[in-house]
C-alpha cells in the first residue's frame, strides 16, 4: 500500500485543479509528524494534508482534521509567521518521484514579494516537509538531518536543499515502452516480471507491478526469461496501456478491500490480480480514497489494541 509517483501524479493534478491559486488561510501542526494547510479559494475551503509518517506517509486534500496542540509546535509558527496570506502558485513533481512541491508567492518583512516553497518527501521513515527560500536554502524541516544522522544528505536551516538521490530506472515521462522492455530483457537471470518492472520503473507500486505481470500471463506467474513472443507483445501492450494513463493523468482511483472490510491497497488503475479473494471498489477522488483508506485503518488499528488491552485484563 505504498503511495507511488504515478498516483501522487494524479493526487498532484488533482492540487492543482483545486487549489492553485487559493491563499493561506491557517496553518496547523495537530502531532509532529503531520501539517494541516487551510486553503481558501472563492468558492470552497480546503484543508490540505501532509504526512511524514513512516508507515502513512502521503499529502492530499481531508475531511478529518485531527485535534491540535494548545501550544503550537516551532515550525508550526514559523510557517504562519511566512506563509500566511500566500498564495498557492505551482505544484511540482520531478519525473514520478514520491515527492511533491508547493510554490508559494509571499511577502517578505520589507513588502517584497518572494517565492516560499515547501517540500513533501514521502519516503517511508524518511518521510519529510522541507521548508524551503527562493535561493533554495533549507529555512527549517519537520525532521531535521545531521552529520550523525546520514553522511549523504543533510537536512539543517541554512544549508542548500538538495533532492533525494535518483535511483537507477527509467521515468515513463521519458522512456520509451520498447526502452523499458529492453532493459527488462537483458536482466542476466529469470526474474519474476513483476519484481523485474519494480526494479526498472520510476513511481510504480508492488501492486502495479504484480498488475502488469497478472495480465500478460492471464493469472499465472511469469518469468523474464521463459515468457513467450506472444507475451511480450501482451507486456507491451499493457504497460503502454499504463503508461498513457499516467501521462494524461487518466487515471481513476480503487481501493482494495478485504472481505472483512480491511483495506489492503490502493492503485490509480483498475486491480484484477486479486479475484474473488478481495472486492475492488471506484472512488470519486484521489484525496477523497486516501483519506477513506487511512481513517479506516487507523480505527481498525486502534479497535485491535484496545480488543488486546481488553483481552489482558
Amino acid at each position: 500500500m505504498a503511495l507511488d509517483g504515478a498516483f501522487l501524479h494524479h493526487i498532484k493534478k488533482e492540487i492543482e485543479e483545486r487549489a492553485v491559486g487559493a491563499k493561506v488561510d491557517k496553518i496547523y501542526q495537530p502531532n509532529r509528524e503531520e501539517m494541516v494547510l487551510s486553503l481558501r479559494t472563492r468558492r470552497e475551503t480546503l484543508k490540505l494534508l501532509m504526512s511524514a509518517r513512516a508507515n502513512s506517509a502521503r499529502i492530499h486534500f481531508t475531511r478529518f482534521v485531527p485535534e491540535n496542540p494548545k501550544a503550537p509546535p516551532m515550525l508550526c509558527m514559523l510557517l504562519r509567521k511566512k506563509l500566511s496570506g500566500a498564495r498557492l502558485a505551482a505544484v511540482r513533481q520531478p519525473g514520478l518521484e514520491r515527492m511533491l512541491c508547493l510554490d508559494f508567492d509571499a511577502v517578505n518583512e520589507l513588502g517584497d514579494g518572494i517565492r516560499l516553497t515547501l517540500v513533501m518527501e514521502i519516503m517511508g521513515r524518511y518521510s519529510n516537509i522541507i521548508f524551503v527560500d527562493e535561493e533554495g536554502k533549507i529555512i527549517d524541516a519537520l525532521k531535521r538531518v545531521d552529520a550523525e544522522m546520514s553522511s549523504e544528505r543533510l537536512v539543517l536551516p541554512g544549508l542548500t536543499y538538495q533532492v533525494p538521490p535518483p535511483q537507477d530506472k527509467l521515468c515513463l515521462f521519458t522512456a520509451s515502452v520498447e526502452e523499458i522492455t529492453d532493459r527488462i530483457q537483458r536482466i542476466p537471470s529469470d526474474t519474476a516480471l513483476s519484481k523485474a518492472v519494480l526494479d526498472t520503473l520510476q513511481g510504480v507500486s508492488p501492486i502495479v507491478c504484480r498488475e502488469l505481470e497478472h495480465l500478460t500471463g492471464h493469472g499465472s506467474d511469469v518469468g523474464t526469461k521463459t515468457m513467450s513472443g506472444q507475451q511480450w507483445e501482451r507486456f507491451a501492450f499493457f504497460l503502454r496501456r499504463m503508461a498513457d494513463t499516467v501521462k494524461n493523468t487518466e487515471g481513476k482511483p480503487y481501493m482494495v478491500v478485504s472481505p472483512t472490510q480491511k483495506p489492503m491497497d490502493f492503485s490509480f488503475m483498475n486491480i484484477e490480480q486479486y479475484g474473488l479473494t478481495a472486492v475492488v471498489k471506484p472512488y470519486d477522488d484521489f484525496s477523497g480514497l486516501l483519506d477513506a483508506f487511512y481513517d479506516e485503518r487507523d480505527r481498525i488499528d486502534r479497535m485491535r489494541v484496545r480488543s488486546q488491552d481488553l483481552l489482558r485484563i
